[in-house]
């Protein structure tokens, strides 16, 4: 089966501790965001990187998504709709098109390394999580003005700032040759079904408000029944009504699913069986469930209870045989066998992070993919 395929995964920003070691932390001294991130002197840093001539990417009219990376946050307008500044939440990587989720996670590792060169002098790191594990909350302050509140209220992709500034987490892009828009919008409605018993496999979100949380993924507690779980970009007519369909931007983009709804994977590994969950869901002719709206109870049990939930549990082993017998003798069938793992022992990968807070009562981002 050809198909194309492409990453975009959002990272935190930390800076080392001499005493604990990369990656760990107590408080917001080395956990960064909008609290202390500076927009104009990232920007500066992050300017004229891989990317900028690529013309198969979506470009921003902002000038800031000029390239493979680009900073991530909520950007804040005058009255007059001047922009003035981003409250950054971090940074993202998005990988060119690529024929496979192989070749696209070797580009993000390399996109990665090549960031985390230019962040180094600013004394930053990339560090992995799910939801920002440190602040109770994201505040606009000062509050919207009239003219923010207008547009924010034409542009449905600033909905729920208050929870997207806090997440984060990766995009997983596939376009499949020779699929009708109806059958993209399909395919992305199975997506939407299957979300809550997808995404346990990718919990990496286990901390809030600097302590451990009740569940392993507040990011889905919170963000995926509130936005789109899953979306794709075909002429409005295969389904105008439907808020996941969106217009292509570029020709290129004609065709492509977005699945949304993972937590940030913690390893490269995670990463590749998590696209091939996503890869062998939008195969699978005999998963018939199809969703308009991700559900909120489902995610919400998903996200506190995993696979201890009889319900979710049963769901992704449903979806996970599915994958397997959909990708049938494609080389991205292997990548699922971390999955069965997880599955077979009940864990996700909240719960390492979680082991690690019981010894240690730090909390742990891992410092890139690896």
């Amino acid at each position: 089966m050809l198909y194309s395929a492409g990453f975009e995964f959002e990272y935190a920003l930390v800076t080392e501790s001499p005493d604990v070691g990369a990656g760990t932390f107590r408080d917001t001294g080395i956990f960064h965001d909008f609290g202390d991130l500076d927009f104009d002197t990232l920007q500066r840093a992050l300017a004229d990187g891989s990317g900028t001539t690529d013309e198969e990417l979506v470009r921003g009219d902002l000038g800031i998504k000029s390239g493979y990376w680009y900073l991530e946050g909520d950007e804040r307008f005058s009255t007059d709709g001047t922009f003035t500044t981003m409250l950054v939440k971090g940074v993202e990587i998005r990988t060119p098109i690529c024929s496979s989720t192989t070749e696209a996670a070797d580009r993000l590792t390399d996109l990665q390394d090549d960031l985390s060169k230019r962040l180094a002098p600013l004394g930053l790191s990339l560090g992995i999580v799910g939801f920002n594990p440190v602040r109770e909350a994201y505040v606009l302050d000062p509050p919207l003005n009239e003219w923010e509140q207008k547009m924010r209220a034409e542009h449905r992709e600033y909905d729920h700032a208050e929870v997207s500034n806090l997440s984060y987490g990766p995009d997983i892009n596939l376009s499949f040759p020779g699929l009708t828009a109806e059958q993209v919008v399909e395919v992305t409605r199975r997506l939407t079904y299957y979300s809550p018993f997808m995404v346990p496999f990718s919990f990496s979100s286990p901390f809030h408000a600097g302590r451990a949380w009740r569940g392993p993924s507040k990011r889905t507690y919170e963000r995926t029944w509130r936005r789109v779980a899953a979306r794709c970009f075909v002429e409005p007519t295969a389904g105008a009504e439907l808020t996941m369909v969106h217009p292509p931007r570029i020709p290129r983009e004609e065709g492509r699913i977005e699945f949304k709804a993972f937590d940030a994977f913690l390893s490269r590994d995670l990463l590749l069986a998590g696209a091939a969950l996503t890869l062998g869901v939008c195969l699978a002719d005999d998963l018939p469930g199809l969703a308009d709206r991700p559900s909120r109870d489902l995610h919400q049990r998903s996200a506190t209870d995993a696979f201890s939930d009889p319900e979710i549990a049963a769901g992704a082993g449903d979806v996970l045989a599915a994958a397997h017998r959909a990708l049938a003798g494609m080389p991205e069938a292997g990548h699922l066998d971390c999955l069965d793992r997880l599955l077979s022992a009940g864990r996700t990968p909240a719960d390492s992070l979680l082991d690690a807070y019981s010894r240690t009562g730090l909390m742990y981002l891992p410092e890139g993919l690896r």
